[in-house]
């Protein structure tokens, strides 16, 4: 399996040609607001730096977030563009997914957490399962204080979100949390390729016309004061 895979949700430019499980190619730098910029020369210059064409790949991957909106439809316009070109299936992962796999060492509950803007997080909460990370409930969107409410105590946070809220995840004393490094806190290309190859394996492909981003608010799952459980899937 020769895949592809692009995440813009960030304000790194990440870009992973992968074999398999293995990364032979990447490009992953802070390109904020210039990912649209960089994205295609970049792509090209590590087909061309491989030896591989866009005829050799077997699939696309691309993080659909949540994220920052613009970013992720750069990533997700650029992926179904080259689907529908060249006729390939596409892996789509979460970021949130993404950020809790970077901390698969750990034998604690996992909240990647994202800032959302208008004084609100993206998060999800993870349990490691022999090395075998699974989700808590639905993906989460709404003030922190309504995520502190049912984390076990024993809980390590990553992701941007934590530099926003550390100190306010802190303050509580219902918790002992724990803080990833920060270059924990985005996608990390050898973690992507394992995800990739993962769900590859479990045949979970889509078509471009199925690809959408994940943004969490307006009429999908916005989390409101009077409807603060309504967390999308």
């Amino acid at each position: 399996m020769i895949c592809l895979a692009i995440d813009t949700s960030s304000k790194f430019l990440c870009i992973v040609l992968m074999e398999n499980e293995r990364v032979l190619r990447k490009f992953n730098q802070a390109k904020a607001r210039a990912h649209g910029q960089f994205l295609i020369p970049e792509i090209q210059k590590i087909l061309d730096k491989q030896k591989i064409r866009l005829q050799d790949l077997d699939c696309l991957a691309v993080n659909i977030g949540p994220g920052s909106f613009t970013g992720l439809r750069i990533g997700i316009a650029a992926v179904k563009g080259l689907s529908l070109g060249l006729n390939l299936p596409i892996i789509s992962l979460s970021s949130l997914d993404l950020i809790a796999h970077n901390c698969l060492d750990s034998k604690k509950t996992i909240c990647s957490i994202i800032d959302a803007k208008r004084k609100q997080a993206y998060a999800a909460i993870f349990k490691n399962s022999g090395n075998n990370l699974k989700k808590q409930g639905k993906y989460f969107l709404g003030p922190i204080e309504d995520l502190m409410v049912n984390l076990n105590p024993e809980v390590v946070f990553s992701g941007d979100g934590v530099g926003l809220y550390k100190e306010q995840i802190s303050s509580y004393k219902n918790l002992n949390p724990s803080f990833a490094r920060e270059k924990l806190w985005y996608t990390d290309p050898n973690v992507f390729a394992k995800l990739c190859y993962r769900e590859y394996q479990s045949k979970k492909l889509k078509q471009a016309k199925e690809i959408v981003p994940m943004y969490l608010y307006a009429n999908t799952c916005t989390v409101r004061k009077t409807q603060k459980n309504n967390n999308a899937k």
